[in-house]
């Protein structure tokens, strides 16, 4: 049964934000962990370690869906035994459990499409972007594993990355509405939301 401490985990989520069960609550590894807060500093941390691994890398990014789940396993893995793998469930947003792998397929395919079709970058990015988060195939940190993997990809393609505010993107603020709303409109094929909100915050490594 889900504790009264771990319940506290899921108090003031942002709008949009997947609640965790308490299935999902059994695979925290740090036992200290009892508030959200605490549990965005353990992630975050673990997420920095992962920058510092990709991003210092000189290999470029190869996607293929074992890479996507793994890179997702070095985001959260040192605090959730289930980071990594795809969900069981089905949650409140995101494609069938059982059409993961194949909506990750297509997404790879369409990758290669876009790319060879000699499509802005940006636009590929918030392409991709949307289409990571759309098919959510992990029980949390969808949308910041679908951040991280856009940065893979522009660090690759434009030597650029997106200085996303995160702690902003992790709490009630207006940056998170137009955040989930550009996402929405992407939904419907409007891409500009996006695309613009990528635009706003490209960066280049170089500088």
């Amino acid at each position: 049964m889900e504790s009264k401490s771990k319940k506290r985990i899921n108090q003031e989520l942002p709008p949009g934000a997947t609640p965790l069960d308490a299935e999902d609550l059994e695979g925290l590894i740090p036992r200290y962990i009892t508030t959200r807060r605490e549990l965005n500093d353990a992630e975050f941390k673990n997420i920095s370690e992962a920058s510092k691994r990709f991003f210092l890398s000189r290999k470029k990014f190869q996607f293929t869906i074992s890479s996507l789940y793994k890179t997702h396993k070095e985001m959260f893995g040192k605090v959730w035994t289930w980071a990594g793998k795809k969900r069981k469930t089905e949650k409140n947003i995101g494609v069938d459990k059982n059409q993961i792998d194949v909506e990750l397929k297509k997404t790879i395919d369409d990758l290669e499409c876009w790319l060879k079709q000699d499509k802005n970058t940006v636009e590929i990015s918030a392409r991709l972007h949307h289409r990571l988060v759309y098919i959510h195939p992990f029980n949390n940190g969808n949308g910041r594993w679908a951040r991280f993997i856009v940065n893979l990809f522009l660090k690759d393609h434009l030597n650029a990355y997106l200085d996303f505010p995160e702690d902003e993107l992790l709490l009630t603020t207006k940056i998170r509405k137009n955040y989930i709303e550009a996402l929405k409109e992407a939904d419907d094929l409007n891409y500009k939301p996006l695309i613009d909100f990528h635009e706003k915050y490209i960066s280049s490594f170089t500088k």
